[in-house]
């Protein structure tokens, strides 16, 4: 009997779920939003920021990228306040 070679996506999937994987800092997801915000023309004002991370979150399926998501809104949400 012969066995199938994993798919790609598999692969994919298993290397974002190994713990070699790591989720991006605050800080790169703040600097890959802004750049969005950018090549849009829209403006980068807290504001701003925090519905793109909120549209972030309502799209992001991996838990590492959802919590990254997370802990940056809350820093955004602690700068709107003071």
């Amino acid at each position: 009997m012969r066995t199938q070679p994993p798919s790609a996506g598999r692969a994919i999937t298993d290397y974002f779920n190994s713990p070699a994987w790591h989720a991006p800092k605050e800080a790169e997801l703040l600097a890959a939003v802004m750049t969005e915000l950018m090549q849009t023309g829209q403006p980068t004002t807290t504001h701003s920021l925090i519905a793109s991370v909120l549209r972030k979150l309502e799209l992001e399926m991996n838990e590492g990228m959802l919590q990254g998501y997370r802990r940056l809104l809350a820093q955004l949400m602690e700068e709107k306040e003071q």
